[in-house]
């Protein structure tokens, strides 16, 4: 199909090269960038639900909704110094965008505010750089906060000319994550913003399969939050520039989004690795419902797509269509992780069920600087973050540290009201251990996590977790603790004593193959979380904190019938709200005993949504013959522990 949203060239080859030498004549601001972005002013911008109807937005009518809030914005922030920064403090949504740009517009530097940060960070922040106000959605901050709701709907209200000779200002500012001595602001220039696009162009270049539209669109599910470098970048800017579609989901529940993807044709999705890891684990859940005799069939087939090249693609589109029917269809093209390491095995899976996932690599001081771009389904799942991109350089440094060096790094960090401008000639140290293997590159943990033992040694715990982590185990995390390694093992769900003394079985086989029995003693098995909410990944050092300070419960051996009680009492209540949610009921009128036929008055039909919720929240499946059915929530609990 011949694409129509390209500004009338025949390829999207000579589309993107062409655009990109039309900015590169131009000074490389934000103000430039601004009138790239919105050129192609029919093209849709974005896609979001309202219940059954598709709301459209195109590039045309945003811009005019950023010039025409412009001058409400200038009003609001009278006072504020120009050229300072301005919080930006939002969730994803197209008015985040439009803000974003009026900022720049009036004058003041956006702030994106990690939202991941705790309130006493967030208001250190703003104290030390002297931030006066705060573009919220919703959190009142002890600056002047501006919300946002009230500003479009002045907008709504009272029309105001646009802003006559604006003096746009030219530099964002990232926040890094971390604690309040670590926090950094990172400043971009439009420079560097125009090198990261380029560097997308020669992605499209070298890789056709990231531009890859369905039925002649392509469109972005808007999933990493834009505070993020990987949100605002990857996702953002890069599909921006070119024009292409955004898709907004309601929210950001696992359903919600699984639908959204299929009912937009959604075609590239960018996440961290938590998302596709949690994504893979659901998937083999469900598979492995169906009996060994499947699960084995099906792991076979894909050691047989990875194997056999094209003939593998052909074979996995065709082969596993079903399984795709389950997670996002067929209208998706493209995914990319990164944030994060991710395991092998998930993107053995995407990979070889016939989607394209591929892994990159930034940091919030450094932007994008690569990204897998191979076709080759054994070195997509390889964990490779493939090669630099033009404008960047690596290389690793005498303590196995990946070490960078680019045009798109940031233009100046700020850390501890301390401003260093940056200078493109030196190597910025990642920490992050990378490894050169046939001309690709891997990164595999960072330095700060190596753990010194009893003999010297370093132990890397990436490379230790992979070769420890068992089946029946969420997550493992190996930190240090006074002194000594030690393995805290989180098992979700758990009611039964032999499937916990199994997982702890099969840890201490694992530690003894990879003979690590004299550095590995301290083993710890906990039914809590290793993530914080609204952690992207697994910190080690906030993990090492948090079992410091005892906020893990961890399984005492000598009173495991305790743990399972308490366990089995919380999941009565998760079940109860499982119940009353399907029927509509306040929870606490659920009984433990109550038929949920003839006592609650459920329906066959609400049953089977009941059983719905109850597989994917357990990966059980309930009897679906009425005479067997589980019809209590004490039947429905003991169904579950003993499954």
């Amino acid at each position: 199909m011949r694409l129509t949203n390209i500004d009338g060239y025949r390829t999207i080859d000579k589309y993107v090269t062409q655009k990109l030498a039309d900015f590169e004549r131009e000074e490389k601001t934000f103000e430039t960038l601004f009138s790239y972005m919105f050129r192609e002013s029919d093209n849709i911008m974005a896609e979001s639900s309202d219940g059954y109807r598709v709301k459209k937005i195109t590039y045309g009518e945003c811009k005019a909704e950023i010039l025409a809030l412009a001058p409400h914005l200038a009003l609001a922030l009278d006072g504020v110094k120009k050229g300072s920064m301005v919080g930006l403090y939002m969730a994803n949504s197209l008015e985040w965008i439009e803000i974003f740009w009026a900022l720049l517009l009036c004058g003041y530097k956006p702030l994106l505010m990690n939202s991941r940060l705790n309130e006493r960070v967030l208001e250190s922040i703003l104290a030390d750089y002297g931030v006066e106000a705060v573009l919220s959605d919703g959190k009142i901050f002890s600056v002047k906060t501006l919300l946002t709701d009230e500003l479009s709907e002045n907008v709504r209200t009272k029309a105001m000319s646009p802003l006559q000779n604006p003096v746009w200002e030219n530099e964002i500012v990232f926040m890094s994550s971390g604690t309040t001595e670590k926090v950094k602001l990172c400043v971009y220039t439009g420079e560097n913003l125009f090198y990261q696009i380029a560097d997308s162009v020669s992605i499209v270049k070298h890789c056709p399969k990231i531009a890859a539209h369905y039925h002649g669109e392509l469109k972005q599910l808007v999933l990493l939050p834009f505070y993020h470098v990987f949100g605002f970048i990857a996702v953002y800017v890069w599909f921006g520039f070119f024009s292409r579609t955004f898709v907004f989901p309601k929210d950001l529940q696992a359903q919600t989004v699984l639908n959204t993807v299929k009912k937009h044709n959604v075609t590239h999705i960018f996440a961290v690795p938590l998302v596709w890891d949690s994504i893979y684990k659901a998937a083999l859940k469900k598979i492995r419902l169906r009996g060994e005799k499947t699960f084995a069939k099906f792991e076979k087939a894909l050691r047989f797509a990875e194997k056999r090249g094209k003939f593998g693609d052909w074979f996995a589109r065709k082969a596993f269509k079903e399984i795709r029917q389950g997670l996002f269809g067929e209208s998706v093209q493209f995914l990319i992780s990164g944030g994060s390491f991710i395991q092998k095995e998930t993107l053995s899976f995407f990979n070889g069920i016939g989607y394209h996932l591929t892994n990159g690599y930034g940091m919030t001081e450094i932007g994008i600087t690569s990204v897998e771009i191979s076709d080759n389904k054994k070195t997509l799942a390889s964990g490779s973050i493939g090669r630099p991109f033009n404008y960047t350089q690596y290389r690793i440094g005498d303590t196995g540290e990946l070490e960078v060096k680019g045009k798109t790094r940031a233009h100046s960090i700020w850390q501890g009201g301390i401003k260093r401008a940056t200078d493109y000639n030196e190597w910025f140290q990642t920490r992050d251990l990378a490894s050169f293997e046939n001309g690709r590159y891997y990164v595999g943990g960072r330095h700060d996590d190596l753990i010194v033992c009893e003999n010297g040694e370093n132990l890397n715990p990436v490379q230790t977790e992979k070769a420890l982590l068992v089946e029946s185990a969420e997550a493992v995390c190996l930190f240090e603790s006074e002194g000594q390694p030690v393995l805290l093992v989180h098992v979700k769900d758990c009611y039964s004593s032999e499937k916990l003394q199994g997982v702890y079985d099969k840890i201490l086989e694992n530690i003894k193959t990879a003979n690590l029995e004299t550095v590995v003693r301290k083993i710890h098995v906990t039914p809590d979380s290793l993530l914080e909410d609204g952690d992207f990944k697994i910190s080690r050092k906030k993990v090492a904190k948090r079992f410091k300070n005892g906020e893990f419960r961890l399984i005492d051996w000598q009173n495991m019938q305790r743990h399972l009680d308490e366990m089995l009492s919380a999941l009565e209540l998760e079940v109860r709200a499982c119940v009353a949610e399907v029927l509509d009921k306040d929870p606490a009128t659920v009984g433990v005993d109550a038929n949920f036929f003839r006592d609650l008055d459920g329906s066959s039909l609400d049953y089977f949504a009941l059983n719905d919720r109850i597989q994917t929240r357990y990966g059980v499946q309930l009897s679906a013959e009425e005479e067997q059915a589980p019809s209590t929530v004490r039947e429905i609990c003991d169904c579950i522990s003993k499954n």
